[in-house]
């Protein structure tokens, strides 16, 4: 577990696990553009530190203040100024102004969100954007070794045409190993899910691709290079 560890942090709330290593979708929000950028959910603040190492001017969201106390004594211990953060629960506790952000990331948090619910908080994100703005979002998906019971009865969901295949109520009944950090409604996505959410809110799609967490999560969830999903939408000009 010591190596696994050194993958996945617990969050301080039992909203999943922070990862140490950024994926390919988040490392693309860090890099420098100008405007002002939005983290939702960053926990521990990883890809936050990574965007203002790259010159980015950063707010830095999460529902847990102790995650935030954190990262605001890591960017100082940096020397990163351009950092502001806000405790609240998204969408809920946020209310920013029009056409306030150029890149907006949401990593590995909306897969704790109903499916409707994404799509309401999607249409709110769209509205922050500036446009010609990008929002970039990170879920995980059912393809991973700890989840491969509940594989037959997702692609059954599918087949069936539910909207919302990968919702689950109970998810301890499917998983006992990781899921003792999780809350008690999770929300396995794909590339499907994802481009239609995106599009039924108007958002142009960059890039929708699943990730292969080989070497960013431990060893033993891995199952076929399908373990994440990353979408990039982009509000029109």
């Amino acid at each position: 577990m010591s190596s696994d560890n050194q993958l996945f942090v617990p969050t301080l709330n039992q909203q999943g696990y922070a990862t140490v290593n950024i994926d390919p979708f988040s490392k693309k929000f860090t890099q420098y553009a100008d405007g002002q950028f939005l983290e939702i959910g960053a926990a521990f603040g990883y890809t936050t530190l990574k965007a203002l190492e790259n010159g980015a001017s950063v707010v830095a969201n999460d529902m847990d203040e102790r995650h935030l106390s954190e990262l605001e004594q890591t960017a100082k211990d940096r020397g990163f100024t351009m950092l502001k953060t806000i405790a609240a629960k998204f969408p809920s506790g946020l209310n920013f102004a029009a056409n306030s952000f150029r890149k907006i990331l949401i990593c590995r948090v909306l897969h704790f969100f109903k499916g409707k619910d994404i799509k309401s908080s999607l249409k709110e994100v769209y509205d922050w954007l500036e446009p010609g703005g990008e929002l970039y979002v990170v879920c995980e998906t059912t393809f991973l070794t700890n989840w491969r019971t509940f594989i037959p009865e997702y692609e059954k969901r599918k087949a069936e045409g539910k909207v919302y295949p990968g919702e689950i109520t109970d998810p301890k009944s499917w998983e006992n190993t990781w899921s003792d950090n999780l809350p008690e409604f999770v929300h396995w996505l794909d590339t499907d899910t994802l481009t239609q959410l995106f599009q039924d809110v108007g958002f142009e799609i960059v890039e929708v691709d699943y990730i292969n967490r080989a070497g960013q999560f431990p060893e033993s969830l891995l199952l076929d290079g399908r373990e994440s999903v990353g979408i990039i939408g982009r509000r029109p000009k």
